[in-house]
């Protein structure tokens, strides 16, 4: 195997979607083979740990894309509005319109605690950056705090919507009416 694939990052990558597709639970041995063209000897050189530890691995590559394209956004300082919408195109790119699947949901179903602990801390911390936005903006505590909440429910469920309808329409809208309406004071 050469190129992309053959790097760590590829290899991720490749396993990266294949989580998105299917689940911790769906993805079986034989199927990361394919999809990263390495046999069953050289998944476990690089994971020895196996399906658990690239699971690890994977939710530790989405970690490092949020640290740099939506972490340091959220909790930068400057204007909130400039600062949302770069959030929003980002997990936009991540998401491709809402055609892929978002790991925080498809994980923590039979995975590692630490996997479960992991999606749990990044959850937290974007609704806190996301209160951030919203209190930088002027929204009260109480108000940040519900706008926060309601955005991660919004995201999030418009992408299971999204995958379950075969439809990219949910989550398009629901970034839209993010973009229009977070920052709006009552």
């Amino acid at each position: 195997m050469t190129g992309e694939r053959s790097t760590r990052e590829g290899i991720l990558l490749s396993l990266m979607e294949e989580f998105r597709c299917a689940g911790f639970e769906g993805v079986s041995l034989s199927r990361i083979s394919e999809v990263t063209g390495l046999g069953k000897a050289s998944l476990y050189h690089h994971f020895p740990g196996g399906k658990g530890e690239m699971a690890e691995a994977v939710m530790e590559l989405a970690a490092n894309w949020l640290e740099t394209n939506v972490f340091t956004h959220l909790e930068a300082e400057g204007d909130p509005v400039a600062r949302l919408q770069a959030v929003l195109a980002s997990l936009d790119s991540f998401y491709a319109g809402g055609s892929k699947s978002c790991l925080l949901d498809v994980m923590p179903l039979g995975g590692s605690e630490s996997v479960r602990s992991a999606v749990k801390a990044v959850f937290l911390r974007l609704r806190s950056g996301l209160e951030r936005v919203a209190l930088d903006a002027g929204l009260s505590e109480a108000l940040a705090a519900s706008r926060a909440e309601e955005a991660l429910v919004s995201l999030q469920g418009s992408l299971v919507l999204a995958r379950g309808l075969g439809d990219t329409g949910p989550f398009l809208r629901a970034v839209d009416a993010l973009r229009r309406e977070f920052l709006q004071r009552l």
